[in-house]
C-alpha cells in the first residue's frame, strides 16, 4: 500500500509542496525528508516516535498543520511496515482529520485507513469507512467487490447487496470467486432470481463443480421454477458432472416437481432394472409415486402393489387402495383398504366405509353389508354407514320386486 504520496511531492522541492498544500518552511521539508530516509533505511520505530513527536509539537498555522499531517502519514507508514495495521490506521485517522490537508489527500488517507482497519480485523470500522469512501469517490471494481465482501462477513446483507450491485454495474466480467460472493449475498438478501443467475454465470465459466449445479437447482426450486431446476439438473447429468445414485434420485424428484413425472418414472424403472440404484422400499415408493403422478393407472397400481406387498405397511396398502378407489379399480381398492385396516391404519371407520363402497360397486351386497355394519360401530362413520345399509336394503327390495314380477309373468 503506497503511503508516501505527500512526501514524494516534497522530495521534488517546495514548488511541488505548494501544489499539494500550504507552502512549507525549508526546516519542515528537511525534517520530513530526513524521516523518510530513516524509513527507507528500516528504522521504523524511530520514525514512529520522531514523527509523532514532531506532529504533537506542530504550530497552529496552516503550513504547520499541513506538516503535522505529513508527519502522521510518515508515522503510519512506519507502523504499517512493522505489521501494526491498527496503529497505522489510527495515525491516518488523525492525519485526515486535519482540514488544512488537501481534500484529495485526505480521501486517499480515508481509503488507506479503511484497508488497514480491514487488515487489523476491525470489521465494523472498516465497513463504515468503506461506505464513507464510496460516498465520496468513484471506486474501482476491485474495491467495490471488497466492500461487498466486508459487509457480507459482517452479515450486513442489505449493505452487501448495495455494494455487490455497484460492483456488478462496474464490472462486466466478474471472476468465479466474485460471482460466488454475489450469489451468496443475493441468496442471503432474498434475491433468489439474481442468485440463480449468478450461479449460472459461474457454470458458464466453469461447470466442473457439482456443488454449483446443486446450488443453482435449489435456487430455482426456491423461486418457484421447478421446471428450470429439472432442466438444469438434466443438463448436468447429461454432461456427466452429476452422477451416482443420489444424483439420479434427485434428477427423478426434480422431474416430478417440474411437471414431467413420466420421465422420472421411466428413468427410475430403468435404473432399478439395471441395478443403477438400490432396490429399496424407498426407491420403489418413489417409482410408484412417479407413475401415480403421471396418471398411468396400470403402472401406478402395479407399482404400489409391489411396494405394499414388500413392506406390508398400513400406509402403503392405504395408498394402493386410495389410488384404486379414485380410479374405480374396485377390487384393488377393497383389498388395499382391508389390508391397511388389518395393519392398524388410522381412521378405521372411514376405511370400512370405502372398503364397503368398493364391495358394493362390484355388486357384492352381502360383503358390503357386513363391512358397513362394522363401520356403524365408529362414531365418525356411523351415519354414512347407516345410509349405505339403507341403500343396500332398498336395492334388495327392488331386486326382490323385480324377481317377483318376472315369476308372476310366467
Amino acid at each position: 500500500m503506497a503511503m508516501g504520496v505527500g512526501l514524494a511531492m516534497l522530495l521534488g522541492g517546495e514548488q511541488r509542496a505548494l501544489a499539494a498544500g500550504p507552502a512549507l518552511s525549508q526546516q519542515s521539508i528537511d525534517r520530513l525528508q530526513g524521516l523518510e530516509r530513516q524509513l527507507s533505511s528500516g528504522h521504523y520505530q524511530q520514525v514512529v516516535e520522531s514523527a509523532r513527536s514532531r506532529a504533537a509539537s506542530a504550530g497552529s498555522s496552516q503550513a504547520d498543520q499541513w506538516a503535522r499531517a505529513l508527519y502522521l502519514q510518515l508515522a503510519a507508514s512506519a507502523a504499517q511496515r512493522m505489521d501494526q495495521p491498527g496503529r497505522a490506521a489510527d495515525l491516518l485517522y488523525q492525519a485526515r482529520a486535519i482540514e488544512t490537508a488537501p481534500l484529495s489527500q485526505r480521501l486517499q488517507w480515508l481509503e488507506q485507513e479503511a484497508k488497514l482497519r480491514l487488515r487489523a480485523g476491525q470489521m465494523d470500522q472498516a465497513s463504515a469507512l468503506f461506505d464513507r469512501w464510496q460516498g465520496q469517490a468513484s471506486l474501482g471494481s476491485d474495491d467495490l467487490w471488497l466492500g461487498a465482501r466486508i459487509h457480507a462477513r459482517l452479515e450486513q446483507w442489505d449493505d452487501a447487496l448495495h455494494w455487490v450491485r455497484l460492483a456488478r454495474q462496474n464490472d462486466a466480467s466478474p471472476d468465479s470467486e466474485q460471482l460466488a460472493l454475489a450469489a451468496s449475498i443475493y441468496q442471503q438478501s432474498g434475491q433468489f432470481s439474481e442468485a440463480s443467475r449468478a450461479v449460472e454465470e459461474q457454470l458458464n465459466q466453469d461447470d466442473s463443480d457439482p456443488a454449483r449445479w446443486q446450488q443453482a437447482a435449489a435456487l430455482y426450486q426456491r423461486i418457484g421454477q421447478p421446471d428450470r431446476a429439472a432442466a438444469l439438473w438434466e443438463a448436468g447429468w447429461q454432461r456427466g458432472i452429476l452422477k451416482g445414485e443420489e444424483a439420479l434420485l434427485t434428477r427423478a424428484r426434480l422431474h416430478m416437481a417440474g411437471g414431467t413425472p413420466a420421465r422420472a418414472a421411466e428413468m427410475l424403472s430403468a435404473a432399478l432394472d439395471q441395478g443403477s440404484i438400490e432396490d429399496t422400499e424407498a426407491n420403489r415408493r418413489l417409482l410408484a409415486s412417479a407413475w401415480a403422478q403421471s396418471r398411468d393407472h396400470h403402472k401406478a397400481l402395479q407399482a404400489w402393489q409391489v411396494v405394499a406387498e414388500r413392506s406390508d405397511d398400513a400406509h402403503d396398502w392405504y395408498m394402493l387402495g386410495d389410488l384404486a378407489y379414485g380410479w374405480g379399480v374396485w377390487s384393488q381398492a377393497e383389498k388395499g383398504f382391508a389390508k391397511a385396516r388389518a395393519r392398524g391404519a388410522d381412521n378405521p371407520g372411514q376405511l370400512l366405509l370405502m372398503e364397503g363402497v368398493a364391495a358394493y360397486e362390484q355388486g357384492r351386497l352381502d360383503q358390503a353389508q357386513q363391512v358397513f355394519q362394522q363401520a356403524e360401530e365408529f362414531g365418525d362413520s356411523a351415519d354414512q354407514a347407516g345410509q349405505w345399509l339403507a341403500l343396500i336394503e332398498s336395492d334388495r327390495r327392488s331386486q326382490q320386486s323385480s324377481l317377483s314380477s318376472r315369476i308372476s309373468m310366467r
